[in-house]
């Protein structure tokens, strides 16, 4: 893998960040509802983001910022878009608390505006998810406005277009 510093990987990274987003803010989830928060969801280059051998992105847990490894910009574009739009998934689930439903793992997921009525308990159970829960949400939200499952490839097990199925406790 090439080395590049953080200015040289947003030059690279930024335009397939932007890509991406544009297709989550346009999607259209039921009439007149589309992802508009995430038009502010920023992008921050942080070589922190590549931990480990399979780790190249985070989402902040308020949707408002994605986190890239430089190393990002040296990955096939096929592979830095499932990454981008399973990290938009989490963004758009952080975004919208408890309105998205995962229906079954390897399923889009489902829009549902939140009445007011057992909202409080939706939430309650939307922030008692596992670990393994909040990831295949994120697929199953990349998913639902992608039309693409996002799979899981190679050695380290990334997100890509094609793969295999998250495993489950994969960390």
């Amino acid at each position: 893998m090439a080395e590049f510093d953080t200015e040289e990987a947003a030059s690279i990274v930024a335009p397939c960040f932007d890509a991406v987003r544009d297709v989550f803010v346009a999607h259209v989830l039921e009439p007149g509802v589309k992802l508009d928060r995430l038009r502010r969801t920023k992008l921050l280059i942080d070589s922190g983001a590549h931990d480990s051998e399979r780790h190249f992105a985070g989402c902040r847990t308020d949707g408002r910022q994605i986190e890239l490894a430089p190393q990002a910009a040296d990955l096939p574009l096929e592979t830095l878009t499932a990454i981008l739009a399973h990290e938009f998934g989490h963004a758009a689930d952080f975004s919208y608390p408890a309105q998205f439903r995962l229906v079954a793992r390897y399923q889009a997921a489902q829009w549902r505006a939140l009445p007011d009525r057992g909202a409080p308990r939706k939430v309650a159970a939307w922030q008692d998810r596992s670990d393994d829960q909040i990831e295949w949400t994120a697929d199953a939200i990349a998913y639902l406005v992608t039309g693409r499952q996002v799979g899981y490839c190679g050695p380290c097990m990334v997100q890509c277009w094609n793969g295999v199925d998250r495993p489950r406790d994969l960390r």
